[in-house]
C-alpha cells in the first residue's frame, strides 16, 4: 500500500534528480539518450514503453567518460514496476546495480514471486 502511495513522488523525484545532472552533462548528451530511447523504447527489465528512462550501466558520476557510449545505455522503466529505480539502482538512487543487464533478464523471464526475490538480491549487492 505504502508503495503504491510512493509511486507518483518517486516519479517526479527520478525527473528531477534527472533534470539536476543536465549541467553536468555533454552537450550530445540530448541527442544520445533520444536516439537511444527511439531505438529501444521498451524496458528491457519488464518491456513497459511507460516512463522508460536511459540508465548508465557504469554510472555517470563514476564514470563520465562512458556517458555517450551507448553500450553503456540500457532503457529502464519508471511505471508500475520502476525498473529504474529497483533493477538499476536497488531501490536506492543513490546506489546502482553493477548486474543491471543481467537482472534486467532475469526480472523479464520470471515470475511475480522470482521477482521479489530477485529485488531483494539486487538490494543486497547493490554499490554506492
Amino acid at each position: 500500500m505504502l508503495k503504491k502511495l510512493l509511486k507518483p513522488f518517486r516519479k517526479l523525484a527520478s525527473k528531477i534528480r534527472e533534470a539536476g545532472k543536465e549541467n553536468l552533462r555533454s552537450k550530445k548528451w540530448p541527442t544520445v539518450r533520444d536516439r537511444y530511447i527511439k531505438g529501444n523504447p521498451a524496458c528491457e527489465s519488464c518491456g513497459s514503453i511507460d516512463h522508460v528512462q536511459v540508465h548508465h550501466v557504469k554510472p555517470f558520476h563514476l564514470h563520465p567518460e562512458f556517458e555517450l557510449d551507448e553500450s553503456n545505455l540500457i532503457s529502464l522503466c519508471m511505471g508500475d514496476n520502476e525498473c529504474h529505480l529497483t533493477i538499476g539502482h536497488g531501490d536506492s538512487f543513490r546506489c546502482y546495480n553493477p548486474n543491471v543487464r543481467d537482472d534486467a533478464k532475469k526480472f523479464m523471464n520470471s515470475s511475480s514471486s522470482e521477482r521479489k526475490i530477485l529485488i531483494e538480491s539486487i538490494k543486497k549487492n547493490r554499490l554506492v
